[in-house]
């Protein structure tokens, strides 16, 4: 498996995972960022991790680049309702995450031993729930078709991921603009406003400019 890594905040919008599991997007109770199933993450959660996460990654940009809040706050909730329902599809399909979930982790570690304990905390929710849904993946996909062909587990547990969230009740704010179809993130326009600016448009790019970002007011950047 590929190193897991603190990730320079230039990525962050094409890596924010979301999850929407039914077609319309419900009212949400106030203080709620996402909910699957009986579960809820709060605002104030991913308000707290997103802040932690920025402190912790943008020592790595460069001087003059930054990105918006919004795209880190997008990637943190997304991430903690990914985690959310890679837990809840584990129990379900009674398997533990295979071993590849332990490497990346360990990988992961080597690279944030400088940051404070809550930065750490931060950096792992975000980026190990990818790897934590996979190797949860790769293990329902083992049972399913064996060992002896790991691309054809993954992509055998994948489906039996994505069919799974076809059932679930997994929704999110609509601030957070992304989805997923068949188990896959996809960027969503939730938005009704239009960007006229420079600036806007380029926040709602789908690859965040670090240079655009750094335009932003400091109260709205990250970086």
């Amino acid at each position: 498996m590929t190193p897991t890594r603190v990730r320079s905040l230039a990525g962050l919008a094409a890596a924010a995972l979301l999850l929407t599991g039914c077609g319309s997007v419900p009212a949400f109770n106030p203080g709620v960022a996402a909910r699957v199933a009986d579960t809820t993450i709060t605002t104030n959660e991913v308000d707290d991790t997103a802040a932690d996460y920025c402190s912790a990654v943008e020592t790595q940009l460069e001087e003059g680049q930054a990105v918006a809040n919004s795209v880190v706050d997008t990637q943190v909730a997304g991430s903690l309702a990914l985690q959310e329902a890679g837990e809840q599809f584990a129990a379900a399909q009674g398997v533990e995450p295979d071993p590849s979930y332990q490497d990346a982790a360990d990988s992961l570690e080597q690279s944030i031993a400088g940051l404070s304990p809550e930065q750490q905390d931060a950096v792992r929710r975000v980026n190990l729930a990818r790897p934590y849904v996979a190797a949860v993946e790769l293990a329902v996909g083992i049972e399913e078709v064996g060992d002896d062909d790991p691309e054809a587990a993954a992509a055998a547990g994948h489906e039996a991921f994505a069919s799974w969230l076809d059932d679930q009740d997994v929704r999110i704010d609509p601030r957070y603009a992304v989805s997923i179809e068949d188990g896959t993130m996809a960027p969503a326009d939730t938005t009704i406003s239009f960007a006229v600016s420079d600036v806007a448009k380029a926040g709602q790019a789908a690859e965040a400019d670090p240079a655009a970002g750094a335009a932003l007011p400091v109260s709205q950047r990250c970086g």
